[in-house]
């Protein structure tokens, strides 16, 4: 921002109190916000929590002619050296949430005799740098930290949101930014009413004449005889009345459900409920949360993240297999719905009772265990006779 910005910014009217929508839009304007701001904003870092949870708990699968291997890849199985694979997938979708990239080095120390990648890396993204190698715009070049990593062999770039001839994606929170600014601001605003609205907790009427000093007396009085909220005896001529702060009059109540259902169509959440916010009207119970999970990843987490993930982890691999995260995670809590669609598999003949019993992890022919209350005392032990 120029000098003479800042001080445009800086001396420029202020719209009036009662002006909400100018107020706003003036803090827009005059406040430098980033997306570490916004991820201050309840629901996004909410929704931006959903998304990563999500689809870090799924199992990512090699699969080579529609089968799955037997024995699954170690670049799948634990990606990178110290942390789990769950906490690599959450790594590699928060950097997708917040940059739009991300870029997946594969180090050469962590190869195996074919040359294959059995390592691999999130690098954090803030620090990688990314150019088009010519003109052209037909490829490009990545360096980190004085490293120059080859695309497709040294580090895989992961993008969405990326138009022809862009040279990086777009992060979803910054494609809403303006929205989101206004949000930001919004909630600031409707925050700092509470502290800087001048806005008394009661109001002292009194029927007759009133001079400051006797005005600053009085207050002085109250307060110093009311600090423990203890009851009021008035005399004639005085009157109470009680005008504290009320989140309605702010707009704060008003202003989050607005923010967060604005969020949500962001963000691709839905329903919106799943914000775990206060948005009206909701219909959203614990026997249907499955479904809307399954809703949320099938409009938004397998188009936007998951396809873009799989086709990157596809890539680890030979050109006969092939990656997909494995969502049946997702449809575990939707027990009804589970064995519904297994009594209709059975009844169709192509799932087997054996079948089913592998996927719930089920020994129909283990005995019963006995708890420990009911089992038999155990029998002493024979003492030996000596002879």
């Amino acid at each position: 921002m120029s000098v003479l910005e800042g001080f445009r910014r800086w001396w420029g009217t202020r719209p009036s109190e009662s002006d909400l929508a100018g107020i706003i839009g003036h803090e827009v304007e005059s406040r430098a916000l980033g997306i570490s701001d916004y991820l201050g904003i309840p629901a996004v870092s909410r929704g931006r929590q959903l998304i990563i949870s999500i689809i870090s708990q799924l199992e990512p699968v090699a699969y080579r002619d529609g089968y799955p291997l037997e024995v699954q890849p170690r670049v799948l199985t634990r990606p990178a050296p110290e942390i789990t694979r769950q906490e690599y997938l959450a790594q590699l979708v928060a950097s997708l949430v917040d940059h739009g990239n991300a870029a997946l080095w594969q180090p050469e120390t962590g190869r195996d005799a074919a040359g294959r990648a059995e390592v691999s890396i999130v690098l954090p993204f803030d620090a990688v740098h990314v150019e088009w190698t010519d003109a052209s715009r037909l490829s490009r070049r990545v360096t980190w930290e004085g490293r120059e990593l080859v695309v497709g062999r040294d580090v895989l770039l992961v993008s969405i949101g990326r138009k022809a001839g862009e040279l990086l994606g777009v992060s979803p929170l910054r494609a809403v930014e303006d929205a989101l600014a206004r949000i930001l601001t919004a909630e600031l605003y409707a925050g700092d009413w509470f502290e800087t609205g001048a806005v008394p907790s009661v109001t002292l009427k009194f029927d007759g004449l009133m001079t400051d000093a006797l005005a600053e007396s009085v207050k002085a009085k109250w307060i110093e005889n009311h600090r423990d909220h203890s009851p009021a005896v008035l005399p004639k001529g005085w009157d109470l009345k009680e005008t504290g702060a009320d989140p309605g009059s702010s707009q704060l109540l008003e202003t989050r459900k607005h923010g967060a259902i604005e969020v949500a169509r962001a963000l691709g959440i839905f329903p919106s409920e799943l914000l775990l916010a206060e948005v009206g009207g909701s219909s959203l119970t614990y026997q249907n949360i499955a479904e809307a999970l399954m809703t949320l990843a099938r409009v938004t987490l397998q188009p936007v993240y998951i396809s873009p993930i799989e086709e990157a982890l596809s890539d680890l691999l030979p050109g006969t297999q092939a990656v997909r995260l494995n969502t049946s995670e997702l449809e575990r809590l939707g027990t009804a719905a589970r064995w519904d669609a297994y009594a209709a598999g059975i009844g169709a003949g192509f799932v087997t009772p054996a079948q089913v019993d592998r996927w719930e992890g089920w020994q129909r022919d283990a005995p019963l265990p006995v708890p420990p209350p009911l089992a038999p005392t155990p029998a002493p032990p024979e003492v030996p006779v000596r002879v």
